[in-house]
């Protein structure tokens, strides 16, 4: 036994087939590994959870991590009767009382999966139910609300994709002949109730302190996500669904496994359009990431780059009823522009080799003779908080789409999970049969090496990405949010520097804005040298950002900490503390300012939640600060 691994030998064993097919082996857990977090849920009472992390589920069980080792699995969890036992396992497992006095939980799987996919959660979780129809929060504005106060009904305008009839004729005739390529499993995509299953069964548990929220926002929004899912894709490969609100110190806003999605308390505040929108990406897991997962760890693109093109797409579906085609597109333009100017930021202030979404090259893929494969970059602490991987797979996806349109391409993407579902894939299963798929684009000079010399082999911005974002700025949604910046400026600059009282002048009417919107404005308006107090106060007041997301609070919070707004300063410290998947590099930028009140906070703030903290953000916030 070595630091990372527990390697078993046994004399005379010359080669793995004369290897002993089954192990048992005795043995027991330290609680300070990495993947184990035993900590404090928000009500104040214990729990553990895990991040199946690739380089640590090892602190969970000794396990194969590579991913081509997978395995189905079965487990019995004993737990006092006041706790709830959750796991990524197919069944939901009912609990049965034992000679102790505990309750014990069977969970098990028949889907091979790599055992980084392996999750439990277990803590003192309630379970949220649906709110009675004439609740108050019935009368919310947000989508979902007037089905959700009534027997829940899909809109009929979601019909399955039918431009798979103009994709390849060779393809279509070949997955009716080949429907299942994977190894022998009780398959979903092969039982005609799962083809017609539109929403899973599905539960939503929080600590106490979030039941409201969850039953108000998570909860209502939940099967409109599944069934938007399931209208772009098709089958769903698991056949139920857990969410579970997390503690504070969850690194993350979600985190997708078989059959259970952990999220942040950050999704339950504000507007519900981060929560749905998060809600989709880690949905789109379940084929992106889960029923289809990279065969070599380093090409992390192909399920986040995924799944963040796919939950625009979803969410774009539940919203047509509400609008039309060119208001989605047009929003879909500004969710397109954030994230440019956000990959912007980070291949600006990141090493070239953490830019690449294909690092092993010609590799990739490749393990040695023992098995073992190398993660590059897998124990620098600042990779899990970059967006490289989400933000340039997702502006690949977008690139392609552009090629052939987007009903098409959606297309592709269903029969590709038809063809691939329950296997490993790479980079180039993808693109070589999305090539093949479309055949007339080899004409335009897109081929397998063109993308990857573009896209995935080499750092920076590609040509595409720099011309389509100046379409992107030109938006309507944009130009809004534009016109509004300009009135902000000319309001700061009638203010004397350092005061709050406005000097006489005509008054401004600023249009409302949605959080996307909310989220540019601030970040157009944190490339301004000065804001006078009295605008910031106006601001804050104007679009109450005190209640608005986490994503519009995060933007808040940098504008307060640049231009050393006290009245303010409570906000970051409230965002700091309860908002900790989002606020890592807000330290750095308290300390950067080297302000002595500002340098106390980010301390005051480390200090009060440190021993809850996730590992990797803990490190980083440290090395920052101390």
């Amino acid at each position: 036994m070595d630091q990372w691994s527990l390697q078993i030998r046994k004399k005379g064993v010359q080669s793995s087939h004369a290897f002993p097919r089954v192990l048992r082996i005795w043995y027991k857990t330290n609680p300070i590994g990495g993947s184990v977090r035993w900590t404090k849920d928000q009500d104040g009472g214990c729990c553990v959870y895990t991040m199946g992390s690739p380089i640590n589920n090892r602190a969970l069980f000794p396990c194969q991590e590579p991913p081509v080792a997978m395995s189905t699995w079965r487990a019995l969890v004993k737990a006092p009767c006041e706790y709830m036992v959750l796991m990524s396992g197919e069944n939901q497992a009912a609990p049965v009382p034992d000679e102790t006095g505990f309750l014990q939980w069977d969970y098990y799987v028949t889907m091979p999966m790599p055992t980084s996919t392996f999750t439990i959660a277990v803590g003192k979780w309630q379970e949220a139910k649906s709110l009675p129809h004439n609740h108050e929060e019935g009368k919310s504005e947000e989508p979902c609300a007037k089905s959700d106060r009534r027997n829940f009904e899909y809109p009929g305008s979601w019909p399955e994709n039918q431009s798979c009839k103009n994709l390849s004729k060779h393809y279509k005739e070949e997955d009716e002949k080949k429907f299942c390529a994977h190894v022998d499993y009780p398959c979903r995509f092969m039982l005609k109730a799962s083809i017609a299953q539109v929403v899973i069964p599905h539960r939503v548990l929080t600590p106490s302190c979030h039941l409201h929220k969850a039953e108000s926002t998570l909860l209502p929004l939940l099967p409109f996500c599944l069934a938007a899912a399931h209208s772009v894709l098709g089958i769903h490969p698991f056949s139920r669904l857990d969410v579970l609100i997390v503690p504070p110190g969850f690194s993350s806003l979600g985190m997708a496994s078989p059959h259970i999605i952990f999220l942040s308390q950050s999704v339950l505040e504000g507007n519900k359009i981060l929560c749905g929108t998060r809600l989709c990406h880690e949905i789109a897991h379940s084929w992106f990431g889960l029923a289809i997962g990279a065969r070599d760890w380093t090409e992390e693109w192909i399920s986040e780059g995924f799944a963040t093109y796919l939950e625009d797409v979803f969410w774009a579906k539940i919203h047509q009823s509400q609008m039309g085609t060119t208001e989605n597109e047009q929003q879909k333009q500004l969710k397109a522009l954030l994230r440019w100017r956000r990959l912007k930021d980070e291949l600006e202030n990141s090493e070239e080799e953490l830019q690449v979404l294909r690092p092993n090259k010609d590799t990739t893929g490749e393990v040695s003779e023992s098995g073992a494969s190398i993660v590059k970059h897998a124990l620098n602490p600042g990779k899990a908080f970059m967006q490289v991987h989400y933000l340039k797979g997702y502006f690949l996806l977008m690139f392609l789409a552009d090629k052939v349109g987007e009903d098409e391409f959606l297309s592709f993407f269903r029969l590709f999970v038809r063809r691939f579902h329950g296997q490993l894939i790479l980079s180039q299963d993808f693109l070589q049969m999305f090539l093949d798929t479309f055949p007339a684009l080899k004409s335009q000079g897109l081929t397998l090496e063109s993308v990857y010399s573009d896209w995935l082999d080499t750092p920076g911005i590609p040509k595409w990405l720099g011309e389509a974002s100046s379409t992107w700025s030109h938006s309507p949604p944009v130009t809004q949010v534009t016109r509004e910046v300009v009135k902000w400026k000319h309001h700061s600059g009638g203010t004397r520097k350092g005061t709050k009282r406005k000097r006489a002048g005509p008054k401004v009417n600023f249009k409302e804005l949605n959080p996307w919107q909310l989220v540019l404005l601030l970040e157009y308006l944190l490339e301004e040298t000065e804001l006078s107090v009295y605008c910031l106060s106006l601001l804050q007041a104007t679009y109450k950002l005190r209640n608005q997301d986490a994503e519009v609070k995060h933007r808040w919070c940098e504008l307060v900490v640049k231009h050393k707004y006290t009245a303010a300063y409570k906000d970051v410290e409230h965002f700091l503390i309860h908002d900790q998947a989002m606020g890592v590099y807000l330290y750095g930028e308290l300390m950067l300012q080297e302000d002595g009140q500002q340098q106390a906070l980010a301390r005051h703030c480390l200090s009060a939640i440190k021993d809850d903290m996730d590992q990797s953000a803990r490190k980083i916030v440290e090395e920052m600060i101390l």
